[in-house]
Order: C-alpha cells, then sequence, then structure tokens
C-alpha cells in the first residue's frame, strides 16, 4: 500500500509538468489539440458491459479481430479506448461504420491519475475490463478492484527488464496484481505473472498471429501497383526511431551501388517525427543528388515513381505500403526499443529484416529464426542483407513464404480469449 500511495502522492506533485508535456506533444502532432482535454476524463462517455484498451497503432491493429468477432456475436456493448492518437485515429478508420450506428463506442483512457480514472468508470459502468499486452497501470487496476470489476491483461508478456523492476517492488505487486486475470504470451510469461501473484495466469500465445486485413487494402493499392515502376525492388524501412533513419538512408546508399534498382520506402514509427525525418532526408537527398518524394504531398497516385525515396508521413498505410513492397525491415530494433510487429509483414509473405534489439517481441523472433523466416543483423550488416535480397528473387520467395507459414502455424489466440471472456460476461 506503501508503494501505491507513493504513486498518487507523484502524481499529483508531478501534475503540472505531466500536462505542460502532454500538450506539447499533441501539439506537435498532425492530429492536433482535439483530445488534449480527454486525457483527463473529460469526455462524453457512454455506459458500456466491456472496456478493451489497446494502447497504441500496434496493439489497436492486434486486437481488431477479436473487436470484430465480439460485435459479430452481439453480446455485450463495447467501448474500444486507446492512449496515443493514432491508436485513436486506426480505430475511428477501421471501425467508422460500427461507430456510426452505435454498434461500438471509442473513447481516449485517461491517464492513471487517480480523479481521472474514478471518473472514467464511474461514467462508463463496465462489467469487465480487458487490457492489451501488459499495461499495469495501477490506479486503473485498483479503482477496479475496488469496484469488484474484472480486470483481463490478454497477450501479457513482461520483457526482462520490465520483471527486474516489478520484482524490486514484490509485495506491491502481489496486492496489486490478486485480483486480476492474465493471458500470456509465453511459458516463461506465465511464471514471471505467478510470481508477482497475479490472481488467474493462463498461456494463450500471441493475438497478433491472427492478424486479418481487410479486402479494402488489396483495392487501396491499386494506385500505387499503377505508378510503380517494374524495374525497380522497393526496400520498406517501418516503424523507424531517432537514429535509425540515418542507419536505414546509410544503408541505402551503400547497397545502391551494387543493387542501383533498389528503391527506399520510410516509415517514422511517431506522428510528431513526421518533420524532423523530412529535413532529415532531404539533407540526404540534396548531399546524394537522391530525389525525395512526400507522401503527405497528394494522393497515393501522386507519389514519384521516379523517386529514389519516398517518406510516408500519413497515419494507417503501413499495411498499405508493406503489401507494396518487396523487403522489409521493421524498427526499433536497431535502439534499445524492443522491435516492433513483424507479424504484419509476415502476413503478405514478406521478407523480414530486423535489428539486435528485439527483447519486448523475443518468443516470436525465436520462432522466426527458428524457421529461418527473417534475418536478425546489425547496422552495419544491413546493407549486406539488403543487397542479397534485392539481387534474388528466389531467396525473397523463400524468407517471405516460411514467414507467412510460421505465422499460420501459431494463430488461434483469439479463441482463448472468447471462453475468458463468456465467463467473466456471464
Amino acid at each position: 500500500m506503501i508503494v501505491l500511495m507513493l504513486y498518487r502522492l507523484l502524481w499529483w506533485i508531478l501534475l503540472p509538468i505531466i500536462v505542460i508535456i502532454r500538450l506539447f506533444r499533441d501539439w506537435r502532432s498532425p492530429l492536433g489539440l482535439r483530445s488534449f482535454s480527454h486525457r483527463f476524463g473529460f469526455q462524453k462517455l457512454p455506459t458500456a458491459d466491456l472496456i478493451i484498451h489497446a494502447v497504441s497503432l500496434g496493439e489497436v491493429r492486434a486486437v481488431t479481430p477479436l473487436i470484430r468477432r465480439l460485435l459479430q456475436e452481439q453480446r455485450c456493448s463495447i467501448l474500444f479506448t486507446s492512449t496515443t492518437l493514432t491508436g485513436s485515429d486506426q480505430i475511428q478508420r477501421t471501425f467508422k461504420r460500427e461507430l456510426a450506428d452505435g454498434k461500438l463506442f471509442h473513447a481516449y483512457l485517461p491517464l492513471d491519475f487517480g480523479p481521472s480514472i474514478s471518473r472514467f468508470l464511474t461514467a462508463v459502468k463496465p462489467k469487465v475490463i480487458l487490457i492489451m499486452e501488459t499495461e499495469i497501470w495501477p490506479n486503473l487496476i485498483y479503482q477496479a478492484g475496488k469496484r469488484h470489476i474484472p480486470l483481463l491483461i490478454i497477450s501479457a508478456c513482461l520483457s526482462d527488464r520490465s520483471y527486474r523492476r516489478y520484482q524490486k517492488i514484490a509485495p506491491a505487486m502481489h496486492r496489486l496484481l490478486k485480483s486480476v486475470d492474465v493471458l500470456t504470451q509465453t511459458d516463461e510469461d506465465t511464471l514471471r505473472f505467478e510470481v508477482l501473484g497475479a490472481h488467474s495466469v493462463e498461456r494463450m500465445g500471441n493475438i497478433k498471429y491472427d492478424l486479418t486485413v481487410s479486402e479494402a487494402i488489396y483495392q487501396k493499392v491499386a494506385p500505387l501497383m499503377a505508378i510503380r515502376d517494374p524495374q525497380s525492388i522497393y526496400w520498406i524501412a517501418a516503424s523507424t526511431h531517432e537514429e535509425e533513419e540515418e542507419a536505414v538512408v546509410e544503408a541505402f546508399i551503400k547497397a545502391r551501388r551494387r543493387a542501383p534498382h533498389l528503391k527506399l520506402i520510410l516509415v517514422p514509427r511517431h506522428p510528431e517525427r513526421f518533420q524532423e525525418v523530412r529535413y532529415l532526408l532531404m539533407e540526404y537527398a540534396d548531399a546524394h543528388d537522391f530525389k525525395l518524394s512526400i507522401r503527405s504531398e497528394g494522393e497515393l497516385a501522386a507519389l514519384d515513381p521516379a523517386a529514389d525515396i519516398w517518406l510516408i508521413d500519413t497515419l494507417g498505410e503501413l499495411l498499405l505500403f508493406y503489401l507494396f513492397a518487396d523487403i522489409v525491415t521493421v524498427g526499433g530494433s536497431f535502439v534499445p526499443i524492443g522491435g516492433h510487429n513483424i507479424l504484419e509483414p509476415a502476413y503478405f509473405s514478406k521478407p523480414i529484416i530486423v535489428g539486435p534489439h528485439m527483447e519486448e517481441n523475443r518468443e516470436t523472433l525465436f520462432k522466426f529464426l527458428e524457421n529461418n523466416a527473417l534475418i536478425q543483423v546489425d547496422a552495419e550488416q544491413l546493407s549486406e542483407v539488403v543487397v542479397d535480397f534485392a539481387n534474388d528473387l528466389s531467396l525473397r520467395e523463400r524468407y517471405g513464404a516460411a514467414a507467412q507459414r510460421t505465422m499460420a502455424e501459431n494463430q488461434g489466440a483469439i479463441e482463448v480469449v472468447m471462453m475468458k471472456l463468456h465467463q467473466l460476461l456471464k
């Protein structure tokens, strides 16, 4: 209880700083400030039987098949929440019709500030709260337990670093998680949550393997295919972070010497960095006589097919460009972020390259490496692997097929979640 009390006290002490930081981040985003007050629980909220929370864009995509399954069964009313602007934007575009028809509701989950969480739960009156992956918010968990609302964490995983941190406050974690049900990705995650004192723990696998893609994606790619240079090979570096763009462009410069038909598609992870990356690419273009085309400056078909580099500074189009590309590098793995979702390009049978930092996706990485379904390199080796893929169609096809097969072999997690939800919602 002392740790929880200190956590609450810190929120009150740091609240002015948090408000300023949140305001600055929302101001920098192309989505603007329209959601700022929602961060603190000041928003119009519906009542709902089930809250499903996915913090950001990747988690929203991963849990989307589960949402669609629940909507088909029509067993309960659902409020689909997110934390990030990109996650919210994805929800509103993916479920535009369902939101308009009142079959699904959407709101931001407030920051984990006690009064904001209390106001939120009082308004929504949920019967069950479902959290995607491992978002352990003490005030949310405490308020749910106080109100006897079952809280379920699905596709849960704990990195070595997170587990070590939680072990340092083991008594507080035991008290916090004693009423929380957890469905984990791996046996190791199961053991870790049991040690931390979760109420019930069961392995379900990784829900991201159950990805489904709308037919609309295949229709939307048509304008890109119409402007595609048939002699070129398109390499996409997706969900990149600070310092990764430089590493990718340097690798691209080296690779072009042996694969002059190679083109680069760069997709930064965070919208607030779009402008920063744009300036960086303009500098490289000037220094190396590259031609740069910017996605946000026109329609899809307005991308310049003669350009050496495309910057994708828009939201919600990553799957589209995964489908279009020939080679995929997934970011967050060349800097100590822990890596991002490799299952989206695997769905489209693309050859995948990742960096050395895949700590947050360790189990998935091992499965893919065992099946020769991706290549893991450091930044210095990146250009060599890209050249190999660019110059060898059979190599691309072999790795792409292995990636898709590995994904298909590990599906089925949604069924475990559905059974658990039916128990909790009775």
